[in-house]
């Protein structure tokens, strides 16, 4: 079966000499004089490629070329645009506008025909696809209407690309940014409830679920349901356990219209992950209403997309940047800035509304004699284990960090002394077990730790920290590898 093109140019002699040397290289060639005709000859003739001029009357060839790549029926077909253009912004256009190549009219024909061959090797088109687009052929108010919805529907991306870009300036912000986020998706898209996850460069972070519900109140069954089966569908679930898994309420109506008790009552529903370049996942959305709702509606889901993960993505860099500043390097664990900004917190925090309130300090025994003895390698080593034993050893609710040099410091939130004792007294067991072995040398560690907790005898933040740091002081003087707390009555 010979090849069929089609060839769209106003200039007859243009189209002439172009039909003339295809006809002499074996192709078979329909023709058309402008943009409308050639739009209807493609459903007519159902074309292995288009070979279409650019500057045309009424439909010009930048424009077709978009019908044609934004049609279900006909997108696969290759598209070369011709033009006699040749500035960056002309090839920018045609790019732009979908097409398969761009090529100038100059070109020698022999390398025309050799674009062309290549492009129909690469596209082919089956029998089933070219019968489809023959029962499809379109009329001139058919086209019409369709080059309206494309124009439409381009100026609906526009719109919306600008709308998401001027969400950047929220991005160091997760609270506001979501916020923002939901009263524009809510502008344009229909929905009962909406979820918003922002992945944490940060493991200990909780995995949160932030829920935009729009008019009806919504059981807390419903959102734990849906919260489920959303992280069930984020790629490296299996990193996550269900303990991690939150959600929060960002906006609800004041004036609910009716009730949903049960996710049944959905009749759309949509999730999907949002993934960096890398593979990495920077967070998700999902939608779900109670109405006929097509989420992947091409006006809008392309474009959304795109712009989420640019977004998400320039949040994450950001969170990441910020992440590392109070980051330990070596250990992975907070650094002391972030500890002293966190337990200033927590300290006004039980001063305002009365809770409990624990701090630990823990020292590895004898640690410059690890180092001399071993090396500062085998030293470094031993910082990252007993780091691991610690992180491993508490709630997602307690804080920990590396003080300085041997010295981690773990913050215990909501927890009286006498509980403290228990997972403190349970670590320094541990680490007293634990083989140290590294580059074929082995030794045994062992910790001394202070505690103290919060009393209102205690009026700053520097005195929690004093008073833990006599309690380890006094450990270390009294035989090291032992538990000691420090408390006022």
């Amino acid at each position: 079966m010979s090849k069929r093109i089609l060839l769209i140019d106003d200039s007859k002699t243009q189209l002439q000499y172009l039909k003339m040397n295809f006809e002499k290289a074996g192709f078979e060639v329909v023709t058309a004089s402008d943009g409308s005709e050639g739009y209807r000859a493609v459903f007519e003739s159902a074309p292995d490629v288009i070979l279409s001029d650019i500057v045309m009357p009424k439909l010009n060839g930048l424009r077709l070329c978009r019908l044609i790549k934004n049609s279900d029926i006909i997108d696969k077909i290759p598209v070369v645009l011709l033009t006699v253009l040749d500035k960056k912004l002309d090839k920018f256009w045609g790019n732009k506008s979908g097409a398969d190549k761009f090529i100038l009219k100059t070109e020698e024909f022999s390398n025309i025909e050799a674009i062309v061959n290549k492009l129909i090797e690469a596209n082919p088109i089956s029998d089933e696809y070219r019968a489809n687009i023959l029962k499809n052929v379109q009329t001139g108010d058919f086209l019409d209407s369709t080059i309206d919805s494309t124009l439409s529907a381009f100026l609906m991306s526009s719109v919306l690309s600008s709308e998401f870009r001027g969400l950047n300036q929220y991005i160091s912000h997760d609270s506001a940014f979501i916020l923002e986020l939901c009263k524009f998706i809510n502008t344009f898209l229909e929905y009962d409830v909406m979820g918003i996850f922002l992945n944490s460069p940060d493991n200990n972070e909780k995995k949160i679920l932030n829920f935009d519900i729009e008019n009806a109140q919504v059981s807390s069954f419903v959102l734990e349901k849906i919260k489920r089966d959303f992280f069930l569908q984020m790629p490296d679930v299996t990193k996550f356990s269900t303990r991690e898994f939150a959600h929060s309420i960002v906006m609800a109506p004041e004036n609910p219209s009716g009730s949903i008790k049960n996710v049944s009552e959905f009749k759309s529903s949509y999730i999907f992950p949002i993934i960096a370049s890398d593979s990495s996942l920077l967070g998700g959305i999902c939608f779900y209403s109670r109405n006929d709702v097509n989420y992947k509606d091409k006006n809008f889901h392309d474009t959304m997309v795109n712009e989420l993960t640019s977004l998400f993505q320039l949040r994450y860099v950001y969170s990441s940047t910020e992440y590392l500043s109070v980051t330990d390097g070596l250990t992975g664990l907070y650094n002391r800035r972030h500890f002293e900004n966190s337990i200033e917190r927590e300290f006004m925090r039980v001063k305002r509304y009365p809770a409990d309130l624990s701090l630990a300090m823990l020292d590895i025994d004898f640690f410059k004699k690890i180092n001399d003895t071993y090396g500062h390698q085998f030293g470094d080593y031993v910082l990252k284990q007993v780091a691991n034993l610690v992180n491993g050893s508490f709630r997602k609710t307690d804080m920990i960090y590396r003080y300085g040099g041997e010295e981690f410091v773990i913050i215990l939130t909501e927890t009286p002394i006498e509980n403290a004792l228990i997972p403190l007294e349970r670590l320094r067991e541990k680490v007293e077990s634990f083989k140290f072995s590294y580059n074929g040398q082995e030794t045994n560690v062992t910790i001394s730790i202070g505690l103290s907790c919060y009393n209102k005898d205690l009026t700053s933040y520097n005195m929690l920290i004093e008073s833990t740091d006599k309690a380890l002081y006094h450990a270390k003087q009294t035989g090291r590898n032992k538990l000691v707390t420090t408390s006022y009555e």
